[in-house]
């Protein structure tokens, strides 16, 4: 039946490997799209990461600067403007931190619904979007009912929660992007691959590494195809996707580094060669001093590692895929700033997309060497690279690696639904049940009784909770950076204002700090002040 994707209506090995004669195409498409399981986890999914966001953001609480900073960039972008964000810095550019002109796919959307909830609203719903091509790629190779359990295994796994959990960031963008490309990938869409990878080297500058990895696979790929003779003939074209696709994104990341990004940056310096250590600019470079400040943080990297593969119950390392996550791993653990290493933040968000297809692809090659299997098939098609050669040496150590290699491919997929559904209760996806998710403060009322008396347009500084909502309609400063000019107004929130002594008088507080300014106290309440300029 057309869209089944039932397993054993083509033999999976066949679907990795050479490509499909038309009647095969009938069942290799999963009609995931016309998957109500699938819509209805993808809702789930939306509902539940919007809500977390919406009231995180409701309830002036955000995790970081971050939210506010990809307002004002946006707003900028939707005004055809230079991306000015003085919440970063006074003058900034905001192409001088990060290469991210990707987000001017949102520019049009602010412009219609200018709050920072247009952004919050659009990074879940592409998340949401993302589940569609992991159920795809489950589906196609694996049949439907493992297909959808490990759909919804990826739309609540962890690193997505992290990321809607720490406001905006514009790898939300990214994720569905891999998703597709890597779907594509598994189901033998070369040309498909390569071009949802495309785009990805303008949403962040390290991206471009990522699409480099997809690349060289594919060039693998085809490399395995010459080996094969006739037999690979099929899939030789990888090499002529596989090839532009790797020098696109080298090129892409390398030039954003070291020439785009600089450029705009005031000091023009890429400012994260400072967490570089001896890959560093000014920095003496070793192997060896590379190998310790790697080791650097074990407990907190093998953690970290640890975490990224149990979602999938560990079946991703079954597959050559995963290697395409070795880039962005790589450049956190090399970094000398620990707050890459770990689980928090939204640098593992990226990761789950490949962790999951990864695991789809190796399930199937396991399925298809399982005993009782009728014709067990070609080696799949990126089984060249790395996937049969660990295969055969698991088969040679002996009964346990094929009987756990067997008991994966049966019931990994419940397994996963399994942990996600446990990892719910320690991650953000457990504020959906609790109360305090949902209240609003007294305290959040008079912050914003405060930011209603600054008018549209004016120059504003604030403390850090206030920064996203007014940016969206105020040129904003955050007060805690050094060189902000006199703004016509200064919103100051006393009980979240991030000074330590936390300020016992704040109006003699603001008088001391800007003692020439003649500032105005024009608001006060529950704490929360609002000066103007005379």
């Amino acid at each position: 039946m057309l869209g089944e994707g039932r397993p054993g209506a083509v033999d999976t090995q066949d679907v990795l490997g050479a490509p499909a004669t038309r009647r095969d195409r009938v069942y290799l498409e999963p009609g995931v799209w016309r998957d109500p399981v699938a819509w209805t986890i993808a809702a789930l999914v939306f509902g539940a990461y919007f809500a977390i966001s919406l009231f995180r953001y409701l309830r002036l609480a955000p995790a970081s600067w971050d939210l506010g900073i990809y307002t004002e960039y946006v707003k900028q972008l939707s005004l055809l403007r230079a991306p000015i964000v003085d919440v970063r810095g006074s003058g900034f550019n905001l192409l001088g931190d990060h290469f991210q002109i990707g987000l001017a796919v949102l520019a049009p959307f602010f412009r219609l619904f200018p709050s920072p909830v247009t952004l919050l609203f659009f990074q879940a719903l592409l998340t949401a979007l993302s589940v569609f091509p992991v159920m795809a790629a489950g589906s196609a190779l694996l049949g439907r009912p493992s297909g959808r359990l490990i759909g919804f295994a990826y739309g609540f796994s962890w690193g997505l929660q992290q990321m809607i959990d720490f406001d905006f960031h514009e790898i939300a963008l990214a994720v569905p992007l891999l998703a597709f490309s890597l779907s594509a990938l598994v189901r033998g869409r070369v040309r498909a691959t390569a071009l949802w990878a495309l785009p990805l080297v303008f949403l962040k500058e390290d991206q471009g590494f990522t699409v480099a990895a997809i690349g060289a696979l594919l060039v693998f790929d085809g490399l395995r195809a010459i080996a094969d003779g006739p037999a690979g003939s099929g899939r030789r074209g990888s090499i002529g996707w596989g090839t532009p696709l790797f020098l696109w994104g080298l090129t892409w990341s390398v030039l954003a580094i070291t020439v785009i990004i600089p450029h705009f940056n005031p000091l023009h310096e890429y400012y994260y060669w400072k967490d570089g250590g001896v890959v560093g600019r000014n920095s003496g470079f070793s192997a060896g001093a590379l190998i310790v400040q790697t080791a650097s943080g074990w407990p907190v990297k093998l953690q970290t590692v640890v975490m990224l593969l149990l979602p999938t119950a560990f079946a991703a390392l079954g597959s050559p895929l995963a290697l395409v996550a070795l880039p962005s791993l790589a450049l956190r653990f090399i970094s000398t700033n620990s707050a890459y290493w770990g689980t928090n933040w939204h640098y593992n968000a990226t990761l789950m997309p490949i962790l999951f297809i990864a695991a789809v692809e190796a399930l199937a090659r396991w399925r298809a060497a399982a005993p009782g299997r009728r014709r067990p098939g070609r080696p799949g098609r990126l089984t060249g690279v790395l996937g049969d050669r660990v295969g055969r040496l698991g088969d040679r150590v002996g009964g346990l690696w094929i009987s756990l290699r067997d008991g994966l491919a049966r019931h990994a997929a419940p397994m996963m639904a399994a942990v996600a559904v446990a990892l719910a209760f320690q991650f953000p996806l457990s504020d959906l049940w609790q109360g305090s998710t949902y209240a609003i403060s007294p305290h959040v009322v008079a912050d914003n009784a405060a930011m209603a008396v600054v008018p549209d347009g004016a120059t504003v500084q604030t403390t850090l909770n206030l920064l996203a909502p007014l940016a969206a309609r105020t040129d904003t400063f955050w007060i805690g950076n050094a060189g902000n000019p006199l703004t016509e107004y200064l919103v100051f929130d006393g009980e979240n204002s991030g000074y330590s002594p936390v300020p016992a008088n704040v109006p003699a507080f603001i008088a001391e700090l800007y003692p020439t300014a003649g500032y105005q106290q024009i608001f006060d309440r529950d704490d929360v002040y609002v000066f103007r300029r005379r």
